[in-house]
């Protein structure tokens, strides 16, 4: 009896040996395939890691070159505006000079005009001085003061008084004869040709 006994517990031993040894096995196995998923999922991690890490660098990489060229747009707009500001500079100073331009062709055109008007004023001295030289020179032939030389120039130069070497108009204005008190004004002429300058100017 004793040794029967022994002999179904130690079946009993063996039966509960194996069956622990079967159930560490199988929980080893989950174990490893726990360990086989988790090394899977590992690996997939580290690549999508190693992808975003790629992106990052690309990102970084295109955000330093984003920076670089909006530093250089910023200097490019800088200099921009400063040909900008050189340029309007320029344009009013070339403003200011066709204004100098314009103010100085003015005045010149009133230098001009003036100058026109003296021209004038002068001719018409010179024909008035002439007119009285010819008419002081008939009356003196008329009244028999001087003799006329047939060779005497067609314009002939004022004639000088022997007490005085420069030529006075007054001496036109009013002439003396002779033979007698008849006195002579001329100033109705000279009245003419003032009035001819004037409607000229």
């Amino acid at each position: 009896m004793g040794c029967r006994r022994s002999k179904t517990s130690q079946k009993k031993s063996q039966a509960r040996f194996k069956n622990l040894k079967a159930a560490r096995k199988s929980q080893l196995r989950q174990l490893e395939d726990q360990v086989q998923t988790f090394q899977s999922e590992n690996d997939s991690l580290q690549a999508k890691n190693n992808s975003l890490q790629k992106e990052v660098a690309i990102l970084t990489e295109f955000g330093v070159l984003q920076s670089v060229q909006i530093h250089q747009q910023e200097e490019e707009a800088q200099s921009n505006n400063e040909l900008w500001a050189i340029a309007q500079k320029e344009c009013w100073e070339a403003q200011k000079k066709v204004i100098q331009q314009d103010e100085e062709i003015v005045g010149l055109k009133g230098e001009v005009k003036q100058l026109k008007r003296e021209n004038k004023s002068a001719m018409y001295s010179t024909k008035y001085f002439e007119n009285k030289y010819y008419h002081a020179m008939s009356v003196i032939q008329k009244y028999g003061m001087i003799v006329v030389d047939d060779n005497m120039p067609k314009s002939p130069s004022p004639i000088l008084s022997s007490s005085s070497s420069s030529f006075s108009s007054s001496s036109y204005d009013q002439i003396f004869v002779a033979d007698g008190p008849d006195y002579i004004n001329d100033n109705n002429n000279n009245n003419n040709v003032d009035n001819n300058i004037n409607n000229e100017q």
